[in-house]
């Protein structure tokens, strides 16, 4: 009698400290204290931080040179001309220019059309420096008020084509850094549900570790007085050395995810008194279909934006070159007002209105076909960016289907395993009692045992998959 209570005690105990969610320990470490910790504390996440304030920086100045733009450009110049000395003409004499231009100039670039408009003020003073300075030394040409337009190559609007891509870059960095920190959530729930289901583990296996210690006392006390044979004692000893193992092994498992969760923490090491990580009681709902999740998933993926990004370029590399290969013409209009004089005063009096048109026409006339390889270029680089964001979207689509699925059957396999240890263990607990009471054999008992460590097993394997599988997810769609 004595035996058969200390085995039923022993197997009360086990079952009382794992079956699932029923630990009395008091949570030292949650979950959403190991996620919070893993976004303030991780290279990865000041890295994206960065990265984003990067590029949005980048986009702020891009919108910044779309308003008017106002600058003041000076530009000193040095030119010493030699011509025949003994030729008197005024165009060929030798002389030195010293000038400086001075122009003050607002521009803005007229997004509509592709081209600049612009408004401003000039002025330019030149000095000759020659044997007879008769004539003008000293020349100011001013130009008060002055207006123009320019546009290097007519039909290509490069302001549109640079906003869509600069739109979809901003955009895809913000796709990435918040799938930075979703990824980092992620990584952090892993590595939590790993331990915790190491945690569980390993007090399996140290209760199986008594548990087989003490049936190996009992069974020595028995095998002393020809109650128990040699051969069922040698089992049981078997047994006890198999648990050792396997205890050895949860140890070093334990260890290992303890030591992955403290890295990514950036802690040196998780507390040695740690009680069993906490594991929700409620398991998320899984509402969304396959449909749903592909495009929630495309519309938050980074490297998906990324490719959107570098196809829209591409396009517009494209589009620039098939314009290019042809007839190219640009325009420069120039109207305003302008006088010179040798006093920089009288330069501006009695302006004079003037009118400078410039169209500027370039045939590729014989090229050797170069234009014509630079589209060809440009067309199969758009080409290949188009499949490379068909594959994107394929791999993605297909990640999503797939965790969506793994979520879904490890969901369904929770269930089942839970139904499976209740099961387990109304079987081990009346194996153990009639174990005790000589009923039936070690090999009987050992089985019971064994099925019941692998139904928890399967349990606690099923309840890691479906974390992990909730929050991977949860980064690729990015729901709450």
């Amino acid at each position: 009698m004595k035996n058969r209570i200390d085995i039923r005690q022993l197997v009360g105990l086990t079952f009382l400290s794992l079956f699932p969610l029923r630990s009395m320990g008091q949570v030292s470490l949650t979950l959403d204290e190991v996620i919070r910790l893993s976004q303030d504390s991780a290279i990865t996440a000041f890295q994206s931080q960065q990265e984003f304030h990067s590029q949005e920086a980048s986009y702020a100045a891009f919108e910044a040179l779309r308003k008017p733009q106002l600058s003041l450009k000076v530009v000193p110049n040095y030119s010493r001309f030699v011509s025949d000395p003994s030729r008197d003409y005024v165009y060929l004499r030798n002389f030195d220019i010293l000038s400086t231009a001075a122009q003050l100039r607002l521009s803005q670039k007229v997004l509509p059309f592709g081209g600049e408009a612009y408004v401003g003020s000039q002025a330019i003073w030149s000095e000759f420096f020659r044997k007879e300075a008769s004539g003008y030394p000293r020349q100011f040409v001013a130009s008060p008020v002055l207006v123009g337009y320019s546009h290097s190559l007519l039909g290509y609007n490069p302001f549109r084509w640079e906003k869509r891509v600069e739109d979809q870059r901003l955009k895809a960095a913000r796709c990435q850094h918040e799938y930075d920190l979703r990824l980092l959530a992620e990584q952090a729930a892993a590595r939590y549900f790993r331990l915790a289901c190491q945690q569980r583990v390993l007090q399996m296996r140290l209760e199986e570790m008594t548990l087989n210690d003490t049936l190996l006392a009992i069974a020595r006390e028995k095998a002393s007085i020809a109650i128990v044979s040699l051969a069922e004692l040698h089992s049981i000893e078997v047994q006890q050395l198999n648990a050792a193992n396997l205890l050895e092994v949860a140890r070093q498992d334990e260890q290992n995810a303890r030591t992955e969760l403290a890295s990514l923490l950036r802690l040196e090491q998780l507390p040695a008194d740690l009680t069993l990580l906490a594991i929700p009681d409620v398991l998320p709902p899984v509402n969304y279909t396959s449909e749903e999740v592909v495009k929630l998933a495309l519309a938050n993926s980074p490297a998906y934006q990324h490719q959107l990004a570098e196809l829209t370029e591409a396009r517009h590399q494209e589009y620039k070159a098939r314009k290019e290969r042809g007839i190219n013409v640009g325009i420069d209009l120039n109207l305003g007002m302008q006088q010179v004089h040798d006093a920089f005063g009288n330069a501006f009096k009695n302006q004079q209105l003037y009118a400078v048109g410039a169209v500027q026409f370039s045939i590729p006339l014989m090229d050797h076909g170069a234009a014509k390889k630079r589209h060809e270029k440009a067309t199969a680089w758009a080409n290949r960016q188009e499949l490379a964001s068909q594959e994107v979207e394929r791999l993605l689509s297909e990640d999503a289907a797939v965790t969506l699925q793994k979520l879904q059957s490890s969901r369904n396999r929770l269930f089942s395993t839970q139904k499976t240890i209740k099961l387990a263990e109304e079987t081990y607990n009346e194996t153990a009692d009639n174990y005790a009471n000589g009923l039936c054999d070690i090999n009987t008992f050992t089985l019971a045992e064994s099925r019941w460590a692998t139904a928890y097993t399967n349990y606690l394997t099923a309840l890691e998959e479906f974390w992990v599988s909730h929050y991977h997810l949860q980064t690729l769609i990015n729901y709450e």
